[in-house]
């Protein structure tokens, strides 16, 4: 391998991954369809209790609450929302590690469309029905199928995260400096 190469693969994200990583990966991902569904049942569920109960939406329901309501269920609604807002958050953070590896070299694009099929796709329960609703064969599914939970687990773990991380921390900066500047 030419000194060139070698430097290049310093820039390797995935190289830096632990099996530790993958496996906290492969659990994510495993988890990811029946969050979907759970959230969306508890969400239907809300909605459903919001319409019974007082006869409005969600939306009204809350802005209500928010601005006039003083009911004793309004702690229990509020820590409700809050974990459908935590699954959210979650369920969009990986969603942003599955476009990242769209641009993975060489195969990026195929890594994304196994692993939207096998794992983003809430229906779907195996490898089987992943290669065949993607229309390939199985040979070339297992043949992509590590590097590409490879691959995501390198954009999640290596730049979604921390980049996520980061945000948080600029912003809870930012409320600090501006409180400060208000003093």
């Amino acid at each position: 391998m030419s000194k060139f190469q070698n430097y290049l693969k310093t820039f390797d994200i995935t190289s830096t991954l632990t099996e530790e990583d993958i496996e906290k990966t492969m659990a994510l991902l495993q988890i990811y369809g029946p969050t979907v569904r759970r959230t969306a049942a508890r969400i239907d569920e809300f909605e459903e209790e919001c319409y019974e109960s007082r006869r409005q939406s969600i939306s009204d329901f809350i802005n209500l609450a928010i601005d006039y309501d003083r009911d004793t269920d309004r702690k229990r609604i509020s820590d409700r929302l809050a974990e459908m807002g935590h699954c959210m958050e979650l369920l969009s953070v990986m969603e942003e590690a599955l476009v990242l590896v769209k641009g993975t070299p060489p195969n990026g694009g195929t890594y994304y469309s196994i692993l939207q099929a096998r794992y983003f796709d809430v229906y779907c329960t195996s490898n089987e029905e992943a290669y065949l609703n993607l229309g390939i064969s199985s040979s070339t599914y297992y043949r992509h199928i590590k590097p590409a939970i490879r691959a995501y687990a390198a954009n999640l773990w290596c730049v979604v995260i921390p980049d996520l991380i980061i945000r948080e921390h600029l912003q809870q900066s930012g409320s600090v400096t501006a409180q400060v500047e208000v003093s």
